[in-house]
């Protein structure tokens, strides 16, 4: 199983670092944890990053709506997708 860091999916999803951060600390995606306690990142972890940001997409979330708004959203989505 291939693992990557958090910089190297941040390049492959187009998804900044912060914002990856963010989704772990809502619960919207659990790293794992190795070498040291660092965040390592598994295929399935960046699938669903990409799901994320495509539902995110497909909701056309107008710029009034607060992030909290959107988290909602998303988690309602992702609850359907599961």
């Amino acid at each position: 199983m291939k693992y990557y860091k958090i910089s190297e999916v941040s390049k492959l999803t187009g998804v900044p670092t912060e914002t990856i951060r963010y989704w772990e600390k809502k619960g919207l995606i659990k790293p794992d944890r190795k070498f040291g306690n660092r965040r390592f990142y598994t295929y399935k972890t960046i699938k669903k990053i990409i799901e994320i940001v495509e539902s995110k997409e497909k909701l056309k979330i107008k710029s009034s709506k607060t992030i909290k708004e959107e988290l909602k959203e998303i988690l309602k989505i992702l609850k359907n997708i599961q």
